[in-house]
């Protein structure tokens, strides 16, 4: 997509590109094969810890048949034992750490695919006309958001919250209406921050013609500096030391009630920012309509999200994404953790989860009701949509969005903002 986008941006105006433009289009190419490689290493991994796994289970099987059994079958036990050697115990012990290994390599991936995005973006930008696209890039994330809303004719508000350093950014549109206004809150990825995320998706640019408003915040910062969202329980207790997003956002947005009441609010997200819209769902957010998220899931152990109340639920995902696998990636059991699965949930058990919270049932072979061309990246209308309306509660509604070839960050244009926000604005 770099290439193409590069490729156009000459002209017989510009003979010499912008230097630093051609160093941007060789990092994405490097960057393109270093998301490759690691993925090729996970994959590795992934496959030697289940064959440890399913060793070490078959040996943890037969010692506890041989515990139970009479003297001499143990020593028919002993005698089979030979043909299929025990696992030295520095492979369990590192079948462990290997399984940790896993969610940092996909957290890298997310990492190395957000700064894919945000090349992309500047040369998708040069190619545009823009004079300048590296300033798109430059200045704090508060600084890039707040330019990026003025410049689309929204009211800019600041919304402060005690544990965070930089406010959040709210954009109003011009007229709105008490109690009625709906509020979309739009969540980054691994990596990113307010402003790409406004530059990617950009809802703010829609808040006037949609009568609607935007708050753009942003996750803490890891050891290594990238932002991310806690999309987990792991958070509330002093030994784990994570932030509390749940109630982070939950308290940004009752702050954000104090510019006017807003009437339903929706949460969209992209990648981690999809997990923590899919998670602040199952914790109940007061008046919370509907989520959408895209190439974003939900871990395999999702207990936190029992009895939770239904929402209408949006799932948008690239049959092609190799950072979130549509089909999921679920692992086994992580022996450090008390047998919880460690990873994620497909999209096909994403809407089939929520169609079940909703009192209705995800049909086993859904029939496509709309074909959409929203990825530029793709050849033809890529993405099937399918949606679950009757037998669910009242109100809800349960979709999926297949983007068949789509990759992690589809190249979306207006007419997947313009989708998106019809989506969300019908859910009342």
């Amino acid at each position: 997509m770099a290439a193409v986008s590069f490729a156009c941006a000459g002209s017989s105006q510009d003979p010499a590109p912008d230097q630093r433009l051609i160093a941007l289009e060789e990092k994405v190419h490097s960057l393109e094969e270093s998301i490759g490689a690691l993925a090729s290493e996970t994959a590795a991994l992934k496959d030697e810890v289940a064959t440890l796994a399913e060793q070490a289970g078959s040996l943890e099987g037969r010692e506890a048949a041989g515990s139970a059994s009479e003297p001499q079958e143990m020593a028919d036990s002993e005698e089979g034992q030979e043909e299929q050697p025990a696992i030295p115990e520095e492979d369990r012990t590192n079948a462990a750490e290997r399984m940790d290994d896993l969610d940092a390599r996909v957290r890298e991936l997310e990492d190395l695919a957000s700064t894919v995005e945000w090349v992309v973006l500047a040369v998708e930008q040069w190619a545009k006309g823009v004079d300048d696209p590296l300033s798109a890039l430059e200045g704090t994330a508060l600084e890039r958001t707040v330019r990026l809303a003025a410049e689309s004719g929204g009211e800019v508000h600041y919304i402060n919250h005690a544990d965070r350093e930089d406010p959040s950014v709210l954009v109003m549109p011009q007229v709105a209406v008490d109690g009625e206004t709906p509020l979309v809150v739009s969540l980054h990825g691994f990596g990113g921050d307010s402003a790409y995320q406004a530059t990617y998706v950009p809802l703010h640019e829609r808040v006037n013609t949609g009568g609607f408003a935007v708050l753009l915040p942003n996750g803490i910062r890891d050891s290594e500096g990238n932002r991310f969202w806690n999309p987990t329980d792991e958070c509330c207790e002093s030994a784990k030391g994570g932030q509390d997003d749940v109630a982070y956002l939950t308290e940004l947005v009752a702050s954000a009630e104090e510019v006017m009441d807003f009437g339903p609010v929706y949460f969209f997200g992209y990648s981690n920012g999809g997990f923590m819209s899919y998670h602040i769902a199952c914790k109940g957010l007061p008046g919370l309509r509907a989520v959408a998220s895209l190439a974003g899931t939900s871990y395999v152990e999702d207990g936190n999200c029992e009895g939770t109340s239904p929402v209408s639920v949006l799932h948008i995902h690239g049959t092609a994404d190799e950072v979130i696998l549509f089909e999921g990636d679920e692992t086994e059991p992580d022996p450090k953790a008390d047998g919880e699965r460690a990873f994620y949930a497909g999209a096909l058990e994403m809407v089939d989860r929520w169609s079940r919270r909703a009192g209705c049932e995800w049909p086993e072979q859904p029939q496509t009701y709309a074909t959409l061309d929203l990825d530029q990246s793709v050849a033809g209308a890529e993405t099937r949509a399918f949606r679950l309306e009757s037998g669910c509660a009242e109100g809800i509604r349960i979709e999926l969005w297949m983007s068949v070839g789509s990759s992690h960050a589809p190249s979306y244009g207006d007419a997947f903002v313009d989708a998106l926000v019809d989506w969300l604005l019908s859910q009342e």
